[in-house]
């Protein structure tokens, strides 16, 4: 065989191999993937007892996602020690994902994920954000980790927020800020943005719904992710629920008092 034909045979041996890669999507967050460092800050829990017998590391953790992007199965490939593990699992179990795709057919999948757990970054990460745990008196969290619509539950969510706010959309114009870049490009539109309220009144698993650039998509979720909420009711009990928000976006000359929050009754 030529030099030339040996170039040839390996080339279409390269672009096969390239094929057949591009045929298999592994499964993915919901949420953006820059914003699943986010979720972690945000929802980590370092169980006391581990603290105190300095238990610290890396979990790794296998999972199988099927294809409507339920998690089947969770397993410890690298563990600390039970009770870090087990908080890991929990910490996993809460994120939502789409499923792995083949040739664009959603298919069965697994993989595997990384949980850190430091106990000099994570009291200091407690004191960035202002809380260990979160419980509310009187209200018992849902053993279950389902996501329900705001049309199945009992009380909705109700936003945290200051006194002097009188509302969520109150809230969000005293703190949206229109970004530089939207600006320069005179920009005008809408963020929408889906996420769940958890039982601790934490947001997690923001997900971009309507995005719009020049930073505003990122300034949506900058914002959300300042409220705290007390969480849905069903059955006198803290449960997971889906929330949506929109987020007007329009030059400085009219964007005071125009920034308009919406909520509707989407589930996930």
């Amino acid at each position: 065989m030529s030099f030339t034909k040996h170039i040839i045979a390996f080339l279409l041996i390269l672009l096969m191999q390239n094929m057949l890669g591009q045929e298999y999507e592994p499964p993915a967050t919901r949420m953006p993937g820059n914003l699943v460092d986010d979720f972690i800050r945000m929802h980590i829990v370092y169980p006391g007892e581990a603290v105190k017998n300095d238990e610290q590391g890396v979990v790794i953790i296998s999972y199988n996602i099927n294809k409507e992007g339920k998690i089947t199965h969770t397993g410890i490939l690298r563990s600390v020690s039970p009770s870090v593990d087990s908080a890991a699992i929990r910490l996993f179990r809460l994120i939502l994902w789409k499923p792995a795709k083949k040739m664009g057919k959603p298919v069965n999948g697994h993989g595997e994920f990384k949980i850190k757990y430091n106990i000099k970054r994570y009291r200091s990460l407690v004191r960035k954000r202002g809380y260990d745990t979160i419980s509310f008196p009187g209200l018992s969290a849902s053993p279950s980790l389902k996501v329900c619509s705001l049309k199945d539950v009992d009380k909705a969510p109700v936003a945290l927020i200051d006194p002097k706010y009188k509302s969520v959309q109150d809230f969000i114009t005293a703190n949206l800020v229109m970004p530089e870049a939207a600006i320069k490009l005179h920009l005008i539109g809408v963020v929408k943005l889906r996420f769940v309220v958890e039982t601790n009144g934490l947001p997690s698993n923001i997900m971009v719904i309507e995005p719009l650039g020049g930073g505003c998509t990122e300034e949506a979720v900058r914002v959300v992710q300042l409220i705290r909420w007390k969480p849905a009711v069903k059955n006198n009990q803290a449960v997971r629920c889906c929330y949506n928000l929109s987020f007007k976006f329009e030059p400085p000359d009219e964007i005071k008092n125009k920034n308009i929050v919406n909520q509707s009754n989407s589930g996930i």
